[in-house]
């Protein structure tokens, strides 16, 4: 077959070992997110309901700080995963049909700012 000059030819038989990895990290990412996301809503101090105050039930009025610093830990997790795929897809982006992940990208931007909010409140 001959070479024509303005024909893109993708020799690429699929996504390879690194780009379905990019892909694993994403996914992995939204779990992290998921799971920070449900220990953040454990942690915060829970509404005081009409029954409690009825039967004047004490309700806690703080954070629990235990199970935050466990979701920071997650969130300092997600940036490092989040800053890896992102290196791998670095590597990875050679043609213009290539793409950045764009779940990394949006995973590492939250995960920065709930550092920052974790470090602003607490």
């Amino acid at each position: 077959m001959a070479y024509k000059r303005d024909v893109y030819y993708d020799r690429r038989k699929g996504p390879d070992l690194w780009v379905r990895l990019v892909n694993w990290l994403g996914l992995l990412a939204w779990g992290i997110m998921f799971f920070i996301i449900a220990i953040t809503d454990r942690a915060k101090p829970p509404m005081e309901t009409f029954f409690d105050r009825l039967f004047k039930v004490k309700v806690r009025q703080t954070w629990d700080i235990g199970l935050l610093q466990y979701a920071f830990y997650l969130m300092i997790a997600l940036c490092v995963l989040c800053v890896i795929g992102l290196l791998i897809n670095s590597r990875r982006h050679r043609r213009k049909t290539d793409k950045y992940n764009i779940s990394l990208l949006l995973m590492m931007g939250l995960g920065i700012f709930s550092i920052i909010m974790y470090f602003a409140n607490f």
